[in-house]
């Protein structure tokens, strides 16, 4: 994953020069698309004195749409809100073995579902540029995310992560953005939650950028 990201900032450095649109009085509108797919999901079993029962989540797609708005409010810092929805769904599979003689019945569930979730999030970038096409940007910011059907459900999402942007023309960009620190506070369970990793939210942004310079 390093090696790659690694060669990305390599070949784009070498690519040419641009003007790179930042600065104060610049805007910019962008956003990011994401689908995933796991076929296999997850499995759990669960004992009882009765039987067992093995619990399967599979088929397992998740769609992310995430347009994006900011504004630069120095010649490095901007600030940037973003709403966005999201879908999950999956196939829940329950498949329950009874002991002899434990007086219950074996039985397998069947179960499609889909989740669907609104969010909105403030965030701010850092842009560093290493030439006029080519930057980096840590983002970080609160987001808010609640269930459509369930607003009591979801949760509350602090963090960020590095971007490598590059600038294909003057006003268009193309970001990558890698790995995450992120705090999340589930509003229904009251569960706090911590994580870190390099190579893992792995993501593409479009950002059009204009305005005075």
């Amino acid at each position: 994953m390093k090696k790659i990201l690694l060669i990305i900032l390599l070949t784009t450095m070498a690519a040419g020069a641009a003007n790179a649109q930042i600065g104060t009085g610049r805007y910019y509108v962008g956003g990011s698309f994401n689908y995933n797919y796991d076929s296999y999901g997850y499995t759990n079993t669960y004992t009882y004195t009765q039987g067992t029962t093995v619990y399967n989540n599979h088929g397992i797609s998740t769609l992310q749409i995430n347009p994006d708005f900011g504004m630069f409010l120095s010649k490095n810092w901007t600030i940037g809100i973003q709403p966005g929805y999201s879908r999950t769904a999956g196939t829940e599979t329950s498949t329950y073995t009874a002991l002899a003689n434990s007086g219950t019945t074996s039985y397998v569930y069947n179960h499609t579902y889909h989740n669907d979730a609104a969010s909105f999030g403030i965030h701010f970038r850092y842009y560093c540029m290493l030439n006029d096409k080519v930057g980096i940007f840590p983002q970080f910011g609160i987001t808010t995310a609640n269930d459509i059907n369930n607003l009591k459900s979801g949760s509350l999402n602090i963090g960020g992560n590095p971007n490598i942007v590059f600038f294909a023309t003057p006003k268009l960009a193309v970001n990558l953005g890698f790995g995450n620190i992120l705090y999340t506070h589930d509003y229904q369970t009251k569960a706090n939650s911590f994580n870190i990793g390099l190579n893992t939210n792995i993501g593409f942004g479009v950002n059009y950028y204009w305005g005075k310079q």
